[in-house]
């Protein structure tokens, strides 16, 4: 019996009855020569309510030679509904355009499925590209962890793109992470842009994309230099406000005051990097080795018995996990971190004190100009300057400030010395003045350099 033909379509098939026990039948299409709908006798759910939920169960089969010379069999294409009759026709068509250029579409799909398979197992996502940069690249630098955690950190500008290939992300969809952080924090996205631009900079080096998407956007966000410093009082709120801080980020913003180094190598300080003498009253010495340091120098700093107190009472304090190898630290294994939200909690405290002492005098509070841990550093370097006459040298050396291309030739030598014991005098004369003005102790040892050198 020849095979019927018809101009199938859609609603013809959804209407095709099942075929007798045992049995099944097909239908040629007109359009596509070779391809057909084989009916069986089974049936199965239809989504057509008014078929009271029965369906035949329908394929599509091409009849072809798929082998020169062989006889003509049948291969299915897929089944109806799951494939439209459109897609039916269509890869049926490409199968035969396979079969006139001596190709076995069979033979074509594997082939496909093993060039798929090996790039998938080729295949290399953002997050996999990031561990090589990290290993090679990161682990150099000072702040390498904190760069990682910029890129695809939890507010990393590109952690929704982990599971992308670095190659498909777009300039566009690199934009669009910005504005999004930029609302969040301005400064810190001007920070991951730049982050992002150096990371692609190397994969475009490792040629693992041909160009960097994040090249010649702007910043999101205008930056100032700042020159913002506190005076006296405010420093006197800002030590008074930590005390009720607690552990660690009291006594760690106290230690910023007395011992302007940067946040991070504070934050950082290793219990095995000091020597802490035998008394309060003696002083001691920290050793920052060159890796954690911004100048790449190893530096020994000398503490003040003040900064050694508070540094012996920040690591006996009942808050700090005791075999950490940190002076700083809340889980034990690594060093505190979490500034914002600490700072936030002391301008609230800082906000209350005002609102205390105004209501007080009866006067309308005014808020505390905006400030930074870093602003203390400034701080430091005016008062110790105007106040106590330290030499602009040794403050500069003290902050640990790296040399500029500006610098003149004779400051980068003399920046190079160590200048141990004039550091040391002048963290002496400060710790005075911090003890005198800024805490309220009676202290008649605040002595200015010059009278010191008298």
């Amino acid at each position: 019996m020849s095979t019927p033909k018809e101009e199938l379509t859609a609603k013809r098939l959804e209407n095709l009855m099942p075929a007798e026990a045992g049995q099944r039948y097909e239908i040629a299409d007109t359009h596509v020569k070779g391809l057909r709908v084989r009916v069986g006798d089974a049936v199965v759910e239809s989504g057509d309510r008014r078929r009271k939920g029965k369906a035949a169960q329908i394929s599509y089969v091409l009849l072809a030679r798929y082998k020169p010379g062989a006889n003509p069999t049948r291969r299915t294409l897929g089944s109806f509904p799951e494939m439209a009759l459109t897609d039916a026709r269509q890869k049926a068509v490409a199968w035969k355009a396979l079969i006139r250029t001596g190709v076995d579409p069979a033979d074509e799909a594997e082939r496909v499925r093993v060039e798929a398979e090996r790039a998938r197992q080729n295949r290399r996502t953002l997050s996999d590209v990031l561990n090589q940069y990290e290993r090679e690249k990161l682990a150099t630098l000072r702040r390498g962890d904190a760069t990682r955690r910029a890129l695809d950190g939890k507010c990393g500008l590109l952690v929704d793109f982990k599971e992308r290939e670095p190659s498909s992300i777009l300039r566009s969809e690199i934009r669009a992470a910005l504005r999004k952080r930029v609302a969040l924090s301005p400064i810190s996205a001007n920070r991951q842009l730049a982050y992002a631009s150096a990371f692609f900079n190397w994969c475009v080096v490792e040629e693992i994309v041909p160009e960097n998407p994040a090249r010649s956007i702007p910043k999101p966000a205008q930056e100032t230099a700042r020159d913002r410093h506190h005076t006296v009082d405010e420093l006197a709120e800002i030590w008074a406000a930590s005390e009720s801080l607690g552990y660690p980020f009291g006594p760690l913003t106290r230690l910023l005051i007395v011992l302007p180094m940067r946040r991070e190598e504070l934050a950082a300080m290793p219990i095995a990097e000091l020597d802490l003498g035998d008394d309060d009253a003696t002083e001691g010495v920290w050793t920052l080795p060159a890796e954690r340091t911004k100048r790449a120098n190893a530096l020994r700093v000398p503490l003040s018995p003040l900064a050694r107190s508070i540094i012996n009472d920040a690591i006996a304090d009942i808050g700090r996990p005791k075999k950490s190898a940190f002076v700083f630290s809340t889980t034990g294994e690594t060093s505190v971190s979490g500034f914002a939200k600490a700072k936030r909690r002391l301008d609230r405290l800082i906000a209350n004190a005002r609102a205390k002492a105004a209501d007080k005098a009866g006067t309308a509070p005014l808020p505390m100009p905006h400030w930074t841990f870093h602003d203390l550093r400034t701080t430091f370097t005016t008062l110790a300057c105007e106040e106590l006459n330290v030499d602009a040298a040794v403050a500069d050396r003290i902050l640990n400030h790296v040399a500029s291309a500006t610098t003149s030739k004779i400051m980068r030598v003399y920046n190079k010395s160590e200048l141990f014991e004039p550091r040391r005098q002048a963290l002496r004369a400060w710790e005075a003045f911090v003890r005198a003005e800024v805490i309220g102790e009676n202290d008649d040892r605040i002595v200015t350099m010059e009278r010191r050198r008298a």
